[in-house]
This record gives structure tokens, sequence and C-alpha cells, in this order.
């Protein structure tokens, strides 16, 4: 699985680097808090986390990309990394703020196992000066748990919603 996620990478970013794209990265506190909501023996219960996440856009024309997303957590003990792809597609919505939508797979790696899950996201870009913008956003994740798991996308379903976030980038 390892393996996969970074050929998709590297396509990424190879197709990237061979075509006039537009870059946005962006380093911030993905939650101040979230609910998330998981399938156990107890039922659904709230919790609430802190992530930390870095993100890279790319924008290959007329709106439409990619991210790619990079998020190191910890959860109780240990220590979780979710990589995360997908679609994006960029619009301005005034002179100094942009909207970006995004969504796709993504793969957290634990101690257990590699997670599957899918996420969709709506930030947007508030431009402070012309090459460095505050994003605001929120989305959803939805976890199956973990490949080779006998209870992946039953009692493994996983539902996070983040509040607000917020992240400083800059676009080059």
């Amino acid at each position: 699985m390892k393996r996969l996620s970074l050929v998709l990478i590297f396509f990424a970013v190879t197709a990237a680097v061979c075509s006039a794209v537009d870059f946005d990265f962006v380093v911030g506190q993905t939650t101040s808090a979230s609910l998330e909501f998981e399938n156990s023996s107890n039922g659904m219960k709230p919790k609430f986390l802190f992530d930390v996440d870095a993100e890279l856009d790319m924008d290959f024309g007329k709106g439409h990309g990619m991210l790619i997303g990079v998020n190191p957590y910890s959860k109780g003990s240990s220590v979780e990394f979710a990589l995360c792809t997908g679609y994006a597609y960029q619009d301005s919505l005034s002179s100094n703020v942009d909207i970006i939508a995004g969504v796709g797979p993504e793969f957290i790696f634990r101690s257990s196992g590699v997670g599957f899950g899918i996420f969709a996201t709506v930030d947007f870009d508030i431009y402070v000066t012309q090459s460095m913008f505050v994003r605001v956003g929120t989305g959803i994740e939805i976890g199956f748990g973990d490949f080779g798991s006998q209870e992946f996308g039953k009692r493994d379903l996983t539902i996070k919603i983040p509040l607000p976030a917020i992240g400083l980038g800059w676009s080059f």
C-alpha cells in the first residue's frame, strides 16, 4: 500500500512539473476540535481531536487540479499518519478570496495496519498579500477501517466532521 501511495505521488509531481502549474502550500491545524463518530460495541460516541496538517494544492489550469495532504497525529498512545490525494477545483469569489473544493481517498498508516477512507473538503483562501493567504475550511472524512480486518466497512466505520480549521499558505 505504501508503494501504491508513493507511485501516485510520483505521477502527480511528474505531471505537475511537466505542465504550467500553480502551487499552493498550506500548513495549519486542521481542527481545533472535531466530532468523530466511531461505530463500536458501545455505539456511536463523539470524540474531540486536534490535528496538524500540511497540504499542497496544484492547479493545472481552468480551476482543475489535485491536492496532496499529509496529516501526522496522535491517537491515544500511538502515532498515526494520514496521506490523502484527490481532485481539487479552485475558483475565485473575489479579487482576494478563492474557494477550493476537494474529494478523494485517504490512507491511514498505523501500527495495527493500513486504514482506508474518503474525504471531502471546502476551503476559503483569503489573500493577505499577493502570495500569502489564510485558509479557513471544513469537510468530512469517512473511514472504513483497516485493510484485512473482518470488520472493514462494518463496525470499523468512522465519520469525522471537523470544525472550521485555519492554516497559513503561500502561492508560488
